[in-house]
């Protein structure tokens, strides 16, 4: 064999042999299911969020600059940024995302955007479980950030199989019903569930619930509140707290324990933030079935009436779901939810 004929076997074998590493990366990066670069096309224009956390971090760490923040739970997830009119709004809302989970997220958001956000708003919620809102399951916030700005993170990733096997599940067309499904604009969207499904997930997570007896020491969330205001001292903060179903909200404070847990609550959020913009208590939205898919999460079509609704109270316009509570109007509000336990419970 000359030397002519070895170079070219050498170099067929070599391009054989690198083939499907070629293919890995070209693939990685056609559907980049870890967000890192910003292209859409037919196969990466719907993906489920296998690690929201990771996924929000990627996103905003090569974006544009936003003027708003939106940061919540699972339930957050599923309100449209870009409903929020007149207002460029990042939702950096991840499942199970806790208040000491906020801060660090704010304060990562706010170095990226490169300048602080006008307005953040927040999820907050009533609850009895004190750890479920302030201690998280997940890697600390720093693990992500780190992860992210690693050297040649975007490029290295382009290299691996785990990234090569969450691209094939992203791109497959057999995407399973009941995932957060988001699409290259952070916009999550969902099948709509059928009524026995959403009967059954009903009924089973009213059975979890238990009714809180008393209330609880918020000294520590209260503190959880406070650090997350300090994380961007110049903005302005809007709370809103979620509509959940009518049941679920009538099984959980039907006792005067919990609306006095309820109202110590609101409390705090109010010697905090001012008021909350305050979507839980029973109301037309909260009443119909069909906004939900079980007790606890809404579909988007109905996070853009919480969407609304925060734009009308950031503009100083009447709300026509939710009811804004600050100092003025506590006790009356507080008077008019225990009624409502007292109806529907």
């Amino acid at each position: 064999m000359n030397y002519k004929q070895w170079l070219l076997t050498t170099a067929i074998l070599t391009t054989l042999f690198c083939s499907p590493f070629l293919y890995m990366i070209f693939y990685n990066y056609y559907v980049d299911p870890l967000w890192n670069f910003n292209h859409q096309n037919k196969a990466n224009e719907s993906q489920i969020a296998f690690d929201e956390r990771q996924l929000k971090v990627n996103y905003i760490s090569h974006q544009n600059q936003f003027d708003s923040l939106l940061v919540g739970t699972s339930r957050t997830t599923y309100i449209n940024q870009h409903d929020f009119k007149d207002m460029s709004v990042y939702n950096f809302s991840a499942g199970s995302l806790t208040l000491g989970e906020y801060g660090p997220y704010i304060r990562y958001a706010t170095e990226q955007n490169k300048k602080e956000f006008e307005t953040i708003i927040l999820e907050l919620y009533p609850t009895g479980n004190l750890d479920e809102a302030l201690v998280s399951s997940y890697p600390e916030p720093e693990t992500y950030f780190e992860t992210t700005n690693a050297p040649l993170y975007s490029i290295k990733s382009l290299f691996s199989f785990d990234t090569y096997e969450k691209a094939k599940n992203n791109a497959s067309d057999e995407t399973p019903k009941g995932f957060r499904i988001y699409d290259r604009n952070n916009v999550v969207s969902l099948d709509t569930v059928d009524n026995k499904t959403v009967q059954s997930n009903i009924n089973r997570g009213l059975k979890k619930l238990g009714s809180v007896k008393e209330s609880k020491d918020l000294t520590e969330y209260k503190k959880a509140l406070y650090d997350i205001k300090e994380a961007s001292p110049n903005s302005k903060f809007i709370v809103y707290s979620p509509p959940f179903f009518h049941e679920r909200l009538a099984k959980i404070f039907k006792k005067e324990g919990g609306i006095q847990l309820y109202r110590d609550w609101l409390e705090a959020c109010i010697e905090v933030f001012d008021g909350v913009v305050n979507f839980t208590t029973i109301n037309d939205i909260s009443l119909n079935v069909n906004n939900y898919f079980d007790t606890n999460h809404f579909y988007p079509s109905t996070g853009t009436y919480i969407a609304k609704d925060i734009v009308a109270f950031n503009n100083g316009h009447p709300l026509q779901y939710a009811t804004y509570v600050n100092t003025d109007n506590i006790d009356a509000f507080i008077e008019q939810f225990r009624e409502q336990m007292k109806e529907y419970r």
